[in-house]
């Protein structure tokens, strides 16, 4: 047993504290201090988890425009794949007029057929060109 005493102007108050006291009060500071220290491991985790939330929300969101931008893509894709297929369609449409008219004109020597060629060659070149 401890006591304490202390003197006033007036009075003597004596305090009496037994060991087993003093063994629950260690025991509570003791226990407060495990408290304090899994309270500040939770607001730890807590921090990383919202870390790790904010960049998974980053990452969501560079995936969506990631797709948005191949959707795009795979549209312009689609748009260029329809017009050279609207040119192959016209340089047949000219290919054929140009034999039509070769048929008809029958050409007097092989000069003038190969210069028709030719020209049906330069006109299909612009027009893939043109693209």
């Amino acid at each position: 047993m401890i006591s304490a005493g202390s003197a006033s102007a007036q009075s003597a108050v004596r305090l009496e504290i037994s060991t087993e006291d003093l063994k629950e009060i260690d025991r509570g500071l003791q226990e407060r201090d495990i408290l304090k220290s899994l309270n500040s491991e939770k607001d730890k985790t807590i921090a990383e988890l919202e870390r790790s939330l904010a960049l998974a929300r980053k990452e969501l969101e560079l995936e969506k425009r990631e797709n948005e931008m191949n959707v795009k893509i795979i549209a312009l894709k689609d748009m260029e794949i329809a017009a050279l297929n609207r040119n192959f369609d016209q340089m047949k449409e000219v290919a054929d007029r140009s034999l039509k008219l070769a048929e008809t004109a029958k050409p007097k020597s092989n000069w003038e057929m190969i210069g028709l060629a030719a020209a049906v060659v330069f006109l299909a070149g612009l027009v893939v060109g043109g693209i």
